[in-house]
């Protein structure tokens, strides 16, 4: 494909960008707050990969907002000018977002919050101090002298977080700004801050350097931040020509679920909430929502939707993206799965992580797989993407490769689970191995079940066995005699009983959800997968109970639970043999859990 569209470069204030891909402002924590030799060397792996620009995650402006990144000290200008050091020889362009999350923060004193009012957040839940007038003036100060930092560290331009219901918003929605004074009431006070911190930052950096806005409808109906408002201000800022280009986004922390859409949004769902943005001003527009190829990056430029396409997550998942899709070489995109565990997850664990690329923030310890010097005899005992990936590791390692798989297909348990409602993304990442073994080379054996005596016939120096986990495989409902009621009772805690409930009740079933802990699907994330799916559970009017230790009886009683399936690793090991075992085989997890154990096996030793 020749990607005639996306691979133009553009022009923002004069800066010329070499493609029109970009990754958008995410936070990493990989620094903690700081730019680090880890941080840079995430960057980089993106840089070297092909991207035309990257928004940096968004930087704390004041003590008041503890945030992954923190421009609170002169010293990072000397970090910021390691990275760009770094980040030189691959033509990429680099912005800084700069943001305060309001009634979201961390105060690095332990005081409460700022915000418009003295309302609590969602997730911080401790009321807000009102901003007097003088925290106001010392924030706007705040945003000017973040802003002048970044320049001098050698970035090109900046962004101004005016989203996600974060503190200019707080300021802009009446639902969170009760004020009476020249802040709060009119639309006109409303949107002051935001004004007044656009036009500090504008007379710091001057007029040649490139400035922009992340915005966007909070999408709370007519309780929040609307796109039309959202057009409105951007029209100000326009006029008064205080902007370069808006990036567009949708959702606020109140309904996190719509910022990082899951794999039940589909690709381009915060386009209709961008487009009234996209049209109020005559400035380059960058648009997201769940893109993953440069393929629909293009089609969307060709379109005259947008100028520039975040691909943030799909570069997550493969920095290589764009180099790759210049060279023919799409099939071997390592695909993002949007399933949000390691990217929103990981952040929610403490720094950024990947669940389909490991390698995600600790590229300094992933060093490029090099061929081994003494190949050896791998086997590997299960097909599943924990098997699969380990499969593909040995064999990039020039190492020969014996997958058994006991089923007629690769792909394990996700095979099943990729069939429930809304998540048909998970089998791309099986896919994706799939294609990568068969380019490998790696001896694929289906329908082959492995025992002791078929494994040592192929004198192995390795083993792997990742036979998966009982309970994990989800019933073929549609030969069952399922009546017209049935129970799902979740003793795993994962996304599976959402899922299973939500199938049965699509096919007219009275459905009730169980589980015997305080909430079901404890172990996936609440806001972003859990929370969707409870809300079309109960458009299916699914009754869902928690704290239930024997489940109501029903004509079709489905238990979901997984306990380790490992047959083989004892008696192997009696035979001296050298076996790992990973996934669900040694411990029940996720996608992510499995792929990574893949990657702590070190297959020369």
């Amino acid at each position: 494909m020749s990607y005639e569209h996306v691979l133009v470069p553009i022009e923002i204030n004069g800066l010329e960008i070499k493609n029109r891909v970009a990754r958008t402002a995410h936070g990493t924590n990989i620094g903690q707050g700081r730019i680090t030799d880890e941080l840079i060397a995430y960057h980089e792996a993106r840089a070297a990969g092909g991207c035309g620009l990257t928004i940096l995650e968004a930087a704390s402006v004041h003590p008041t907002d503890m945030g992954t990144l923190r421009l609170h000290e002169a010293s990072v200008v000397g970090d910021y000018r390691r990275l760009m050091d770094r980040l030189a020889p691959y033509n990429m362009v680099v912005f800084q977002q700069l943001g305060h999350l309001g009634y979201e923060g961390v105060t690095a004193d332990g005081g409460p919050p700022w915000s418009a009012s003295e309302l609590a957040g969602p997730s911080i839940r401790r009321p807000a101090r009102a901003m007097a007038q003088d925290d106001i003036d010392e924030l706007v100060d705040a945003f000017a002298q973040a802003a002048q930092w970044s320049i001098e560290g050698g970035l090109h331009g900046v962004e101004v977080h005016i989203a996600h219901g974060y503190l200019l918003q707080q300021f802009m929605s009446s639902a969170t700004n009760q004020r009476t004074d020249r802040y709060g009431g009119s639309w006109e006070n409303r949107i002051r801050l935001a004004c007044e911190v656009v036009a500090a930052v504008r007379r710091t950096i001057g007029p040649g350097i490139p400035m922009g806005v992340r915005i966007g409808s909070e999408a709370l109906g007519d309780g929040g931040v609307t796109e039309h408002d959202c057009a409105e201000l951007v029209k100000v800022l326009a006029v008064d020509g205080l902007i370069d280009y808006v990036n567009l986004t949708y959702g606020s922390c109140l309904r996190p679920h719509k910022i990082m859409g899951g794999m039940h949004e589909p690709p381009g769902y915060e386009l209709e909430a961008a487009a009234p943005v996209v049209a109020a001003v005559d400035l380059p527009a960058i648009v997201t929502g769940r893109f993953r190829t440069l393929a629909e990056a293009d089609q969307l430029i060709a379109d005259g939707v947008a100028d520039m396409v975040g691909l943030t997550r799909a570069h997550i998942a493969d920095p290589d993206l764009v180099a790759k899709s210049i060279e023919g070489r799409e099939a071997e995109i390592r695909p993002c799965i949007a399933g949000n565990d390691g990217c929103v997850g990981g952040l929610n664990r403490g720094r950024l992580s990947c669940a389909v690329n490991p390698a995600v923030g600790r590229e300094l310890d992933y060093s490029p797989l090099v061929l081994s010097p003494q190949p050896r005899r791998i086997v590997v005992v299960g097909g599943g993407p924990g098997g699969m990936e380990a499969a593909r590791l040995a064999a990039e390692q020039g190492h020969s490769v014996v997958l058994f798989e006991a089923r007629n297909r690769l792909g394990g348990a996700v095979r099943q689970a990729q069939e429930l409602p809304t998540r048909g993304l998970l089998g791309d990442i099986c896919d994706w191995q799939e294609r990568e073994l068969d380019r490998l080379g790696v001896d694929v054996q289906l329908n082959q079940t492995a025992d002791g005596q078929s494994i040592t016939s192929a004198r192995p120096d390795l083993v792997v066995v990742a036979t998966g986990a009982t309970g994990a495989e989800i019933p073929d409902i549609s030969t069952m005699s399922k009546g017209t009621t049935a129970v799902v009772d979740d003793r795993f805690g994962g996304y599976e009983a959402l899922g299973l409930a939500e199938w049965l009740a699509t096919q007219g079933l009275a459905v009730t959800l169980t589980t015997p802990g305080r909430r079901v699907a404890a172990n996936a994330l609440l806001d972003l997968v859990v929370q969707p799916a409870l809300e079309r559970l109960q458009t299916l009017e699914v009754d869902v109970q928690t704290k239930v230790d024997s489940p109501p009886l029903a004509d079709l009683t489905l238990t979901v639970d997984k306990h380790p399936h490992d047959p083989l690793s004892a008696n192997l090991a009696a035979a001296n043999l050298t076996v790992h075992v990973i996934g669900d085989a040694h411990t029940p997890g996720t996608v992510l859990t499995a792929i990574a154990d893949a990657h702590r096996i070190d297959f020369s030793n």
